[in-house]
């Protein structure tokens, strides 16, 4: 996955699209679900995800409640530090329900992972829009923050990291799991590291 370089939020819907598209434990079909993801130099990415969903379920409005419950759309990254290796498997999630409510946290597994503070939560700038026929999200994640969670990274133009996307509802009524690179368990789960795809920052214009 190639990650392009833009002047600023403005251009994210300009860069070529990903699509979350691998349906995943039984799921028969989902709503059209993409996204674009985009590096603005020294200040960090810009993420926006659709789904063309029409009354999405959304009953938490909290940050940090458990959207997935709800319909939810899902980004994962995980970074490799200078020091070598992959900053202690350490992954980030950010998991937003069309109400705009924001679960983000990062760590090394599953469960004991640590919650982004009021601060950093805000500092996404995570912002949900409902239309008639769709519904998306905003996010931008900021150098700072992934610098606290991992040292300096230093990333621009060639920086490579791992990453997955998703869509999502653990609600029985419409209980669906989808992913844009392919997860190759029969456990049921987005957190598997080892299945995020490898994306670059743009070398060149």
């Amino acid at each position: 996955m190639i990650v392009e370089v833009i002047g600023s939020k403005k251009e994210l819907e300009d860069v070529e699209p990903f699509y979350v598209e691998q349906l995943l434990w039984g799921t028969q079909s989902i709503p059209k679900t993409y996204g674009y993801l985009g590096f603005v130099p020294k200040e960090g990415f810009y993420l926006k995800m659709v789904c063309e969903e029409k009354e999405p379920l959304r009953t938490y409005e909290n940050v940090l409640d458990p959207v997935y419950r709800d319909s939810a759309m899902e980004a994962f990254f995980q970074f490799e530090t200078e020091r070598g290796g992959r900053g202690s498997a350490v992954y980030l999630n950010f998991e937003v329900n069309a109400n705009g409510a924001l679960l983000a946290a990062y760590g090394s597994g599953r469960t004991y992972r640590t919650f982004f503070t009021k601060d950093e939560l805000e500092a996404f700038e995570c912002n949900a829009v409902v239309e008639e026929e769709s519904w998306n999200f905003q996010l931008h994640i900021p150098l700072k923050i992934l610098d606290e969670v991992y040292g300096p990274l230093n990333l621009g133009r060639g920086s490579r990291f791992t990453c997955n996307f998703y869509k999502i509802s653990e609600a029985k009524e419409i209980e669906h799991y989808a992913s844009c690179f392919p997860i190759h368990s029969e456990i049921p789960s987005f957190h598997m590291p080892e299945y995020f795809g490898e994306a670059v920052i743009a070398e060149t214009i």
